[in-house]
């Protein structure tokens, strides 16, 4: 680009091209405003794709890991914003009656401002594929509080057939006849998802 600059002797033709210089900043500015918003919508999507528990997971795995992950999209919003501030207070120098930057400095200025919308042109499209990341780590997850979950209900499930088989000395019949009683209520209750509830009682244990 830079290469581009003084093929065209950008410093010395300056007052030629200041026009669509400044036209094009504009439009750089209204980018980077974007580029804010999308870094807000980028936390509060990531923020939303995780549960309590799946949080909570994250951080126990390792502490501040949560927070990690949001650093991307705050980063991001950060340079925008500083770059923001930066091209308003170039095109104010751009209209201000003083003269032009010697050459030198005029494209080490130039590098800067090209490179930190590069930047975040191509931080960007990183960020892409951080949420394809993301939706991986949910994945896993997912799968790991079901496991878990699944673990603790099954151990629930051997206390409660402990205690049963305690309280009425082993005998079968009497251990059917509860588990019936307990169907008999729950069918009688108002409670949601009792078909289902049911139906898995009576295949775990009426057929003792």
């Amino acid at each position: 680009m830079e290469c581009l600059f003084v093929a065209l002797s950008l410093h010395s033709n300056f007052t030629i091209y200041e026009s669509d210089i400044c036209n094009i900043i504009q439009c750089i500015l209204a980018g980077l405003i974007g580029f804010i918003g999308v870094a807000i919508a980028g936390i509060a999507i990531v923020i939303a794709l995780f549960t309590a528990d799946q949080i909570k997971l994250i951080d126990d795995l390792k502490e501040g890991s949560f927070d990690q992950l949001l650093y991307d999209f705050k980063w991001f919003a950060l340079v925008s914003a500083v770059e923001a501030v930066i091209f308003i207070a170039t095109i104010f120098v751009i209209k201000s009656p003083y003269p032009i930057a010697p050459i030198w400095l005029f494209y080490i200025l130039t590098f800067c401002l090209i490179y930190g919308v590069l930047y975040l042109l191509f931080y960007g499209c990183a960020l892409i594929g951080n949420f394809i990341k993301m939706a991986r780590i949910k994945c896993v997850l997912d799968s790991a509080l079901k496991a878990k979950k699944d673990i603790s209900v099954v151990a629930i499930e051997v206390q409660l057939n402990f205690l049963v088989s305690k309280l009425l000395g082993g005998d079968k019949q009497a251990s059917r006849e509860f588990y019936n009683e307990l169907i008999e209520i729950i069918e009688k209750s108002s409670m949601n998802n009792k078909d289902e509830l049911i139906a898995y009682l009576k295949e775990r244990y009426t057929a003792f």
